[in-house]
């Protein structure tokens, strides 16, 4: 990721060598360049703050570089954030492709480390079944081990829902109570060292989801399978260094929820 001044455009107002935190820009005879190119974290501040579109990045695509404005009404936002529940009943009514190419987009517009964007997405589809197989295969192990050894009633009563779920999967191929028949799964996968930005990226994902009408859940237990599992990681096709940081179950619900759900007062501390 290299950044190109353009010095014929270039009207040297100072604005991308102001906002360059990491000071890859100076101002030389009036205008800007890439002096040190070495402190580049391709950031796209630059792209962005320039008034004239003297800056450019080859190895991204510029026609993404639109006009910056939000006319979202932030009481809206914020109606939208709190309306949105876990969503366990979908209607077998596929997923456009195009609206799951929005909320990638949506996901892709979250910030990250240093601009890294190392996040990948993996759409499920057709494999569903494979990976239900084998995650509750995988509870259900977990299950039995837990099951031998000393567990709190609520840890017991868990790991016993764990080891029901595996046999009940195996003579009901039905049963699903991890993806509740949902027909698009959406993964969101990074190196472990940026898996923080691959869980905003699914939040950002979640609320383009929502907005679309989409319902939508978390689903803990699957990326807690797959971290786990080598059979899931294969399925996946995951690269040693990677890890599935979240799964996006989604599909046209088939409830509709008439009101927002309170919430615990938050708690706050002022310094």
């Amino acid at each position: 990721m290299m950044i190109r001044i353009d010095p014929e455009r270039c009207i040297g107002c100072g604005r991308c060598q102001w906002d360059c935190f990491p000071g890859a820009i100076s101002m030389e005879r009036g205008i800007s360049v890439l002096a040190s190119p070495e402190n580049c974290i391709g950031c796209g501040h630059c792209i962005a703050v320039c008034p004239v579109e003297a800056v450019t990045d080859d190895s991204l695509d510029m026609t993404e570089a639109a006009p910056a404005g939000c006319n979202v009404e932030a009481d809206t936002l914020l109606a939208l954030m709190r309306s949105r529940r876990s969503c366990r009943h979908f209607t077998q009514e596929a997923v456009p492709e195009q609206l799951v190419q929005r909320i990638i987009d949506a996901a892709r517009a979250c910030p990250t480390a240093k601009n890294l964007q190392a996040t990948r997405y993996i759409v499920v589809t057709d494999h569903i079944p494979e990976l239900l197989d084998a995650a509750l295969s995988a509870l259900g192990d977990l299950g039995e081990r837990m099951l031998k050894t000393e567990l709190p009633a609520d840890e017991k009563r868990r790991a016993e829902n764990f080891l029901r779920w595996k046999k009940t999967r195996r003579r009901d191929r039905e049963f699903d109570p991890l993806f509740f028949h949902a027909p698009l799964l959406l993964l969101f996968v990074s190196p472990m060292e940026t898996a923080r930005d691959a869980a905003g990226a699914a939040a950002y994902g979640e609320l383009m989801a929502a907005a679309s009408g989409l319902g939508c859940l978390y689903s803990g237990y699957f990326t807690a399978c797959a971290a786990a599992s080598p059979e899931i990681q294969q399925l996946l096709e995951l690269e040693a260094h990677e890890q599935a940081v979240r799964c996006l179950v989604l599909g046209w619900p088939d409830i509709r929820f008439l009101r927002t759900a309170p919430r615990k007062q938050p708690n706050i501390k002022r310094l």
